[in-house]
Parts: C-alpha cells; sequence; structure tokens
C-alpha cells in the first residue's frame, strides 16, 4: 500500500501542470513542473536564428502596414513638392493619397524585419559571449548599440530597395509597386535601388540603435522597479518611449534623407541636391531651420506609434515561440506515461489485489489470505510471459 501511494504521488507530481508563472510578456501563460527547472529554462532561452526572423517579419509588417496612412503624409510634407499644409493632408478626401503603397509596403517590409531583428539578436548573443558576465553587464547599452548599427548595415540590402521604392510611391512620383520597380530600374538600373543607400544609412544607423538601446534601458528599469516582466502593452508603450526621444533627435537627418531619395523628380539636373552636407546647407539657406521640423508631428504620428506596435508584436511572438516549446515538452512528457488499455488493466487488476491484501491481514488473521498471495504471484507471472 505505502509503494502505491508513492507512485501515486509521483504520478501526480509529474502530471501537474497546473503552475501559472509570469511570462516575459507578463502574462500568465500554463507551465510544466519538470525537473531541474526546465520551465524556466524553456521560458528564458534565447530564441534561434529562424525564429527571431519571423517574430521580426510579423512585427514589422504589421507596424508598418497599420501607420502606412501617417508615415506616406510624413513623406509628403518632408519632399519639396508638396504644397499641402498638415491640416489638409488630414481631410477626408486625402485618404486615398495617404494610402497609397500600402501592398508594397506590406510585402517588402517582411524580409527587412526577418534581416534587422535576426541579425540583431544573433550579433548581441555572441558578442555577450565574447565578454565576461560582469563586463557585458557594464557594457549591455554598448553592445546594444554596436549590434543595432551591426544589423542595420546587414539589412540594408533588403531595406534600401524598399525605402526608395516606398519612399517614392508615397511622394507620388510613381502609382504602385510595379511602376515603381520599372521607373528605379530604368533610371539607372540595379544601382537606381541603392541611390539612396548611404543618406539612408546615415539616417538609419543612429536611429535604429539609439531606439532600441533605449528600449533595452527601459526594459531593465522597468524589471528592476516592479522586479517582474513587462506586459505587452508595457512594451509598447517602452517602444513609443524610445522611438518619440529618438525622433526629436534625429528629426533633420530624416529630412535630409527625404529630400536626397525623392529628388529624382526634381525640376532640372542642377537643382538636384549633391549631396547630405550640399542639401543641409540648401535647406537651411532656401527654407531655414523650421524646414527640418516640418515633418516632426506627421514623423512622431508614424514612428512612435509604429515602433510601439513593432516591439510589443515582437515580444509577444518571442513569448509565443517559447510558450511553442512548453506545449510540445508537455506533449512529450506526457505520452511517456500514457499507457496501453492492457498495462491500464494490469495495474487496475493490481491494486484491486494490493487493497485485498491489505483487508485480508487483520488482528484476527495476522497474515494475508493464501488466495490472495497466489492471485498475486499468478497475476506476476502472467506479466513476465
Amino acid at each position: 500500500m505505502i509503494e502505491r501511494t508513492q507512485h501515486s504521488d509521483e504520478m501526480n507530481n509529474l502530471l501537474d501542470t497546473a503552475d501559472s508563472s509570469q511570462t516575459p510578456s507578463g502574462t500568465k501563460a500554463s507551465s510544466l513542473k519538470l525537473q531541474g527547472g526546465a520551465t524556466a529554462a524553456l521560458a528564458a532561452r534565447p530564441l534561434v536564428f529562424w525564429e527571431n526572423m519571423v517574430c521580426g517579419a510579423i512585427s514589422r509588417s504589421v507596424a508598418q502596414t497599420i501607420m502606412h496612412p501617417a508615415n506616406t503624409m510624413k513623406t509628403m510634407l518632408q519632399s519639396r513638392m508638396e504644397t499641402d499644409s498638415f491640416g489638409k493632408l488630414m481631410s477626408p478626401s486625402n485618404f486615398h493619397r495617404l494610402t497609397i503603397g500600402a501592398g508594397a509596403n506590406f510585402v517588402l517590409s517582411l524580409p527587412h524585419g526577418a534581416v534587422n531583428f535576426a541579425v540583431l539578436e544573433f550579433v548581441r548573443s555572441k558578442l555577450t559571449q565574447l565578454l565576461p558576465a560582469e563586463a557585458g553587464g557594464r557594457l549591455g547599452p554598448g553592445l546594444d548599440f554596436v549590434s543595432s548599427c551591426l544589423s542595420t548595415v546587414c539589412c540594408s540590402v533588403v531595406s534600401t530597395p524598399q525605402m526608395m521604392i516606398i519612399d517614392n510611391i508615397m511622394a507620388g512620383n510613381y502609382p504602385n509597386l510595379p511602376a515603381a520597380a520599372r521607373g528605379l530600374y530604368q533610371q539607372r538600373g540595379i544601382a537606381g535601388f541603392y541611390a539612396g543607400w548611404f543618406p539612408g544609412l546615415a539616417g538609419k544607423i543612429p536611429s535604429y540603435a539609439l531606439t532600441w538601446t533605449f528600449f533595452q534601458q527601459l526594459k531593465e528599469i522597468h524589471s528592476s522597479t516592479f522586479k517582474r516582466p513587462a506586459k505587452d502593452v508595457e512594451n509598447s508603450i517602452m517602444g513609443c518611449v524610445a522611438s518619440a526621444t529618438t525622433v526629436c533627435i534625429m528629426i533633420p537627418l530624416d529630412t535630409i534623407k527625404t529630400r536626397l531619395v525623392t529628388q529624382i523628380t526634381a525640376p532640372s539636373n542642377a537643382d538636384a541636391y549633391k549631396g547630405i552636407l550640399d542639401c543641409a546647407f540648401r535647406v537651411y539657406r532656401e527654407e531655414g531651420m523650421g524646414a527640418f521640423y516640418r515633418g516632426l508631428s506627421p514623423r512622431l504620428l508614424s514612428v512612435v506609434p509604429m515602433i510601439g506596435i513593432q516591439f510589443g508584436v515582437y515580444e509577444f511572438t518571442k513569448k509565443m515561440m517559447r510558450e511553442r516549446d512548453i506545449s510540445k515538452a508537455e506533449e512529450k512528457r506526457l505520452l511517456k506515461f500514457k499507457k496501453t488499455p492492457e498495462e491500464s488493466q494490469i495495474e487496475a487488476e493490481e491494486i484491486f489485489e494490493e487493497d485485498c491484501f491489505e483487508t485480508a491481514v487483520g488482528s484476527s488473521e495476522p497474515f494475508p489470505s493464501h488466495k490472495f498471495r497466489l492471485g498475486k504471484i499468478v497475476k506476476k507471472n502472467k506479466m513476465i510471459h
């Protein structure tokens, strides 16, 4: 009887899946009590390269598609051909103009997000492995900044053509994705898709790196303050704060980048900007300092929520990837203890015999009945054969 009780307790402990723990996003999820702290290991494990690609592609495409109209408005205001004011562009009659290129943006943002986040997480993990634990903690912000810079350079292979195509569609230079692709190719061949490579990188490297570094530092502050991982909505809020700070710092360079990228339809070649410095000096001399901040309001309206959505969705999909591992581990473990009908019947008969064995032993008869002892021996012989 004691042996059966111990066996039952062990099975109950092994099959106990009711433990709830805080996931990285702060929501409660069912987890497993696996030996050796396997639950914590599964919840905290870094994602592999392809998993980060999936998470990055989903988060980037969702965020950019939702915020496409505001981003289009920002590009229009920063373009030298646009004469409408912010208030006029907000009118319902301009809604169609603000949604031009949304489909192309969704398609092209998939590889952009996949490469960006996968390389970012990969580089960050490798840099962490190269340094001692105590040094990695002190240099955390620097490692985040460097990782984001390197991932942005690698990602520029796919992000620069996306930027050239989408910005020119939003600026009204081309009506759709096929027309933009044909037009850029006819202008300069493959090089036409990378005409804005350097100004694009000059804006993206510090912008992306600062946003990611601010976001990681806000997560650490949240964790040390509240002693728990951030919830999904909290990750989005921290992404918004990080992005707003970066936008206010980087908006002049973003305006220069947009001018250089969208000047294909400039009135004449003589009127075209010759580079970053020439663009900066001419904009300041011809239009004043305020021209650099013309797109600040729509930039905040487009980028801040977009980054908030992107980081919130990214952290959520990472959590779902880890929970997928826990579900697989649970299924595998339960199958391990699943019995066939014959095994279940034998176990039930053994339990019945043990109960009878215990009942047969009493104060009047200190030894069990022969029939129960004989039955147990016969049953064991059947199991052996």
